[in-house]
């Protein structure tokens, strides 16, 4: 099947670029960071902030260097006039740096969890909630960067709006340490897989399932058809 091929070489790409080694790097030492800032009783806030910042602003940076790097050695050139269908190519992404994403947000979030238990009692973390919410970040920054990405040639050009799209995407986190109160940062989709992850830590509220649940649902599928009408008009259309 053409998409287990694309993932395939896509997986094998990624480690050929050292995306695990670093990824995994920068999970230690965001598990550390987490370990040594959060404290025991806060892990609701501190984690969804943590796996918001690192897992969610890693991935979208990955998707953009990915995807230029293919554009530059022609790779996309030759996905144009190859069988590999436009959503079989951005499948490919999505299954494999949403897999990268959530090795780094369990890495995180497992060494936080583990090293502050060695120093107090800690919640543990509903599992399969808190492996739901990483995937559905991961999903949705990987489709956003595909929504960016293709607009551009160099990642020189692409660096100064992927660094504003990552801010505005990290600004919920805010929320959920409580250092903002206002609910109007939950208007940014980030907020709604962030929001499943909280509630991996603490019971949420009926609204909150809806929103969370729903809210990434919506979000991700009319992603998934920008990221494809993108990558058709400015990759397809161009010709590369």
């Amino acid at each position: 099947m053409r998409v287990w091929a694309a993932m395939r070489t896509d997986a094998l790409l990624q480690a050929r670029n050292q995306l695990y080694a670093i990824s995994i790097g920068v999970s230690l030492l965001s598990a550390g960071a987490l370990a040594w800032l959060s404290p025991h009783d806060q892990l609701a806030g501190t984690v969804p902030l943590t796996l918001l910042a690192f897992a969610g602003g890693s991935t979208l940076l990955y998707v953009v260097a990915m995807v230029l790097l293919e554009r530059a050695d022609g790779t996309l050139s030759a996905v144009v006039v190859s069988p590999l269908r436009s959503w079989e190519y951005l499948a490919s992404k999505v299954a494999t740096l949403t897999f990268l994403a959530f090795l780094e947000g369990a890495l995180i979030a497992g060494g936080g969890i583990l090293l502050l238990s060695r120093t107090g009692a800690v919640p543990t973390p509903n599992l399969g909630l808190l492996a739901l919410g990483l995937v559905a970040l991961g999903v949705m920054h990987v489709l956003v960067g595909i929504v960016l990405v293709v607009r551009f040639e160099r990642l020189l050009d692409a660096l100064l709006p992927m660094s504003l799209i990552a801010t505005a995407l990290q600004l919920p986190a805010a929320f959920f340490v409580g250092a903002v109160e206002s609910p109007a940062l939950l208007a940014i989709p980030s907020a709604m897989p962030t929001m499943l992850i909280r509630g991996a830590f603490v019971p949420l509220e009926p609204w909150e399932w809806a929103y969370a649940i729903g809210g990434t649902v919506v979000v991700c599928v009319l992603l998934g058809g920008w990221a494809l009408h993108a990558f058709e008009r400015h990759v397809v259309g161009r010709g590369r």
